[in-house]
């Protein structure tokens, strides 16, 4: 460290260099220079070459940039690893069917987080919006943007200092929200449809449009918070694949547990009604006598309605349905009938329900 920078360091203060006093210095301009300082220690000098008294005061004005840049940079990297961290929690908690309780225990005394506390898992879904930022959201470095979309989550959900919230990965933002009791969850449920449609709102500023998001059931604590994640992933699975909108799921609404039923029959159930019904199913005009039932069911079994949806004569509708019934040995006129044929379908051929 050359002679000037010593002599500033050991001053602990700005120190005017004038002509008289530099005329004798190597390599030394007149001007003013100021400790740097960081954490109460003195690291570094920074100078301005000018009148020393003109330039006096605008070497503060560095030097006090140049310091609280310092502090926003370590603040930065100490949020950055701290988020990190969570991320890594997250996925080990989330993604692990057995978890080592202890060594959760241990990181929520750490971060001062509650290990027994009900929670329910929402899932946030962007898809990869973040790896292909255009020029708009490109003015927010990424650890910005991912901090902005967790801060809009918490505030949208109203989640306590006890609600984890952190992304997954890049393309997932999951929210361990907590709850008092089960009242107080079936509250937060009645509230989440509206909570998520605002929050896809809010997203949309930032470009990102291709939104998903579920809730699953409640959890007693951290050690089985997996299974609320699971059940928040297999409804964005299955709301994909049947397209159902909005995109806002849980098993507490009602289209989504319609849709969910038949999944719920088992293998060797449907087994025995794919015996009953394969020459229905290998019949030269299935599709079409299959695409005429489902909107039959659609309409609530209305004939006169199901045969102006399918721009046919009602008598063709019914010449169809009595074709099913020939063939199925099912009575299109009566519910549990319908039911039973409607909802092998849907468990079989989940395309032509959603195309319908």
């Amino acid at each position: 460290m050359h002679a000037p920078s010593k002599e500033v360091i050991r001053e602990g203060r700005v120190v005017l260099f004038e002509e008289d006093k530099v005329k004798n210095m190597d390599n030394v301009l007149p001007g003013a220079a100021a400790p740097l300082a960081f954490e109460g220690k003195m690291i570094g000098v920074v100078g301005i070459i000018g009148p020393p008294k003109e330039v006096k005061p605008y070497v503060y004005l560095v030097k006090q940039y140049i310091e609280m840049m310092w502090q926003e940079t370590i603040y930065r990297q100490l949020e950055s690893l701290k988020n990190k961290n969570l991320e890594t929690f997250a996925q080990y908690i989330l993604l692990n069917e057995a978890i080592n309780n202890q060594r959760v225990k241990q990181y929520c005394e750490m971060m001062d987080i509650s290990f027994d506390a009900n929670r329910f898992c929402i899932v946030i879904d962007i898809g990869d919006p973040l790896m292909e930022l255009d020029d708009l959201t490109m003015q927010l470095h990424l650890d910005d943007l991912q901090e902005k979309l967790i801060e809009l989550t918490r505030s949208s959900y109203q989640c306590d200092s006890h609600s984890i919230c952190t992304f997954l990965n890049t393309g997932k933002i999951v929210l361990l929200k907590t709850v008092e009791s089960e009242k107080e969850y079936e509250v937060a449920i009645q509230q989440f449809y509206s909570q998520s449609i605002k929050l896809q709102e809010l997203y949309q500023i930032y470009n990102i449009t291709d939104i998903t998001v579920a809730a699953g059931n409640l959890s007693s604590s951290l050690q089985d918070i997996h299974t609320s994640y699971m059940e928040a992933e297999r409804l964005i699975d299955y709301g994909k694949k049947l397209c159902i909108m909005p995109r806002v799921y849980s098993y507490h609404h009602w289209k989504m547990l319609i849709s969910l039923l038949p999944e719920q029959i088992s293998s060797s159930f449907i087994e025995k009604i794919n015996w009953k019904l394969k020459s229905f199913a290998s019949d030269d005009k299935f599709i079409e006598m299959a695409k005429t039932f489902i909107v039959y069911c659609k309409t609530n079994l209305n004939i006169s309605q199901a045969a102006k949806e399918l721009f046919v004569h009602r008598n063709t509708l019914i010449y169809r349905l009595q074709k099913i019934e020939s063939m199925t040995g099912l009575d299109s006129k009566k519910f549990d009938d319908c039911t039973l044929l409607y909802l092998w379908l849907l468990r079989n051929y989940k395309e032509l329900v959603v195309e319908m």
